[in-house]
């Protein structure tokens, strides 16, 4: 009985963190997508002044913010699969 209320408590702290994750992972994918609508309106802009040097910044600012939002979302996913197989294990052993 002590075991089941003990896994039963590891699944509600599992299923908090897990949802936490994914309310992180939903705000930081919102700000990078800000981030790229911005380097877009500057990469238009720059293209509607002919502006070369507008054109380049927005597109390496876009790539270098490509690149982490790559790494970033990696991180997270295999955050969220960790917390995940660990909800499925303490589920399986409760029943």
């Amino acid at each position: 009985m002590n075991q089941t209320t003990e896994s039963a408590t590891a699944g509600n702290e599992l299923r908090v963190q897990l949802a936490q994750k994914e309310q992180k992972f939903k705000r930081v994918k919102f700000y990078f997508n800000v981030i790229f609508v911005l380097c877009f309106l500057v990469f238009a802009l720059g293209l509607i002044w002919m502006n070369v040097m507008a054109i380049a910044s927005s597109f390496i600012t876009a790539m270098m913010f490509g690149m982490a939002y790559l790494g970033v979302i990696m991180i997270f996913e295999e955050d969220i699969n960790e917390i995940k197989i660990k909800l499925e294990k303490t589920v399986s052993v409760s029943v």
